[in-house]
């Protein structure tokens, strides 16, 4: 089973592009921390990556897949690490609220591998390596539709590096595996992003934020 913080988050996207067509299941990841750090020297772009940190989380999709082949070619610039199913919490997706398991599923989970990618190397976005944002569209749209505005709120809060250099490529997506996304949903985005203040950046890692 793989953990989805980034644009696996899309159905669309995952499903179009890798093949991939389970539902996933809004989840609090913790002793992670995610950021702008992910950069692909093929598609000249920075994406999220998520580095361990014991004081961290992050919001994601826990999707019922393998680490297949196809997935692997998709995050070629990642590596899949194990996470225990202790450090994973259900989110309501009615009230879109952090939730225990039941006892029977986080029994059943036990009995799986639950996957994440960490990013190889960590890299801040520049402008030969921007944010698209295709691709943050492709985030946020999946976050709306799988636990509405509140799991959007979520990655915003729980991203670090938003004063990277993004570019609008709506018009003609850069990335390659970008989400189909209706008007309204767009709409909904550029409000999130106007009125949702990210949380001042601060080196604390090393190699991330």
């Amino acid at each position: 089973m793989v953990l989805g913080y980034g644009s696996l988050l899309s159905r669309d996207s995952r499903e179009r592009h890798s093949g991939i067509y389970t539902q996933g299941l809004p989840v609090r990841v913790s002793g992670f921390k995610r950021a702008w750090v992910t950069r692909s020297l093929q598609e000249k772009q920075t994406y999220v990556g998520a580095v361990a940190d014991n004081t961290s989380q992050l919001n994601a999709q826990l999707i019922p897949a393998e680490v297949n082949p196809s997935l692997r070619a998709r995050e070629k610039n990642y590596r899949f690490v194990e996470v225990p199913v202790s450090a994973i919490e259900h989110v309501s997706s009615s009230l879109c609220n952090q939730s225990s398991f039941t006892p029977v599923l986080r029994d059943a989970l036990s009995h799986h591998q639950l996957w994440l990618c960490e990013t190889l190397l960590c890299h801040h976005a520049s402008s030969d390596f921007p944010v698209s944002q295709s691709y943050i569209d492709t985030c946020l749209v999946g976050c709306l539709e799988h636990g509405g505005v509140s799991e959007a709120h979520a990655f915003i809060e729980h991203t670090h590096g938003w004063e990277h250099p993004r570019i609008n490529d709506r018009a003609n997506p850069l990335y390659p595996r970008a989400a189909v996304i209706s008007k309204q949903h767009l709409a909904q985005i550029d409000r999130l992003l106007n009125n949702v203040k990210p949380p001042t950046q601060r080196h604390t890692h090393p190699c991330c934020y």
